[in-house]
């Protein structure tokens, strides 16, 4: 049985301040895909702080010790890879599963608004591999990867990095496929990496499932893109504060047009709503 979960991080019933001066306090993200014969995939994972509920999930969606055939990071932000990292620090927790191959994209050469490079992370990463064992997989425009029928088909990853200025840019854009339904996934992209998804791709975007990109907030919305995908269910990894931050006069009119990806779906799928399962 083939099947998506979006896990409910812990930060993602975070309902405080959400505003200029407090900045936005980011939710986390973190799926899981099972295939049909019981594969594992895994997309970011969440917080530190997430890593032990995580590894959980994973344990409760295997037939055994779990098998973690991919698991992509998304982006260089630490409410995306920071529960893998901390789970490769902990032998208590990395000796529970068996990850195969860790797939992610992050250029050297990158540097935002400010100069600043992404340094940080390398560093990070070499932990996770040699913990794991896990195989690096840096995928380009185009790549697919396939385990048990499930297929992954990346549409962005970062390349000329003089036109980035924020990390959310290398986020990772793909879909995946398996006998059911497709599902597009964005990490938290601004709109320049969807306009470029849909000038690579302005006719085979169509989607049954959208990952709502940066947690649904004001600043990455583009609606070509989200015409095109043209999502019955869409998945929000957003906290209790942001999503009422987006539904309120803050930023004018900026949230509109990620709303109206999610008033033209049939079902929405909030991670503060709790931890959530999708058949496929």
């Amino acid at each position: 049985m083939e099947k998506l979960i979006q896990y409910a991080t812990k930060a993602s019933s975070y309902d405080g301040a959400f505003d200029s001066k407090v900045g936005w306090a980011a939710a986390g993200m973190g799926y899981l895909l099972r295939t049909e014969h019981g594969h594992l995939a895994v997309i970011d994972g969440g917080h530190p702080e997430d890593a032990e509920e995580f590894v959980r999930l994973l344990e409760a969606n295997a037939d055994r010790k779990p098998v973690i055939d991919f698991w992509i990071l998304t982006h260089p932000h630490g409410d995306h890879y920071g529960a893998l990292l901390e789970i490769s620090k902990r032998e208590d927790l990395r000796g529970r599963l068996d990850i195969r191959k860790l797939v992610y994209h992050f250029p050297q050469e990158f540097r935002d608004a400010h100069g600043n490079g992404i340094d940080y992370v390398f560093p990070h990463m070499e932990i996770i591999l040699s913990a794991t064992g896990a195989e690096p997989v840096l995928p380009k425009v185009d790549d697919i990867l396939e385990t048990d029928g499930m297929r992954f088909h990346f549409l962005y990853t970062p390349t000329d990095c003089s036109i980035l200025n924020n990390p959310n840019q290398l986020s990772l854009i793909f879909t995946v496929r398996g006998s059911g339904k497709k599902i597009m996934f964005t990490g938290d992209a601004y709109s320049r990496n969807l306009q470029i998804v849909v000038w690579r791709y302005p006719n085979d975007l169509s989607c049954d499932i959208l990952q709502l990109p940066h947690h649904g907030l004001c600043d990455t919305g583009h609606l070509e893109f989200y015409k095109k995908v043209s999502a019955s269910t869409v998945l929000i990894p957003i906290s209790v504060a942001g999503d009422r931050t987006m539904r309120s006069d803050m930023y004018g009119d900026s949230p509109a047009v990620n709303r109206w990806a999610e008033d033209h779906a049939d079902e929405v799928y909030k991670a503060f709503q709790g931890t959530a399962e999708i058949l496929l």
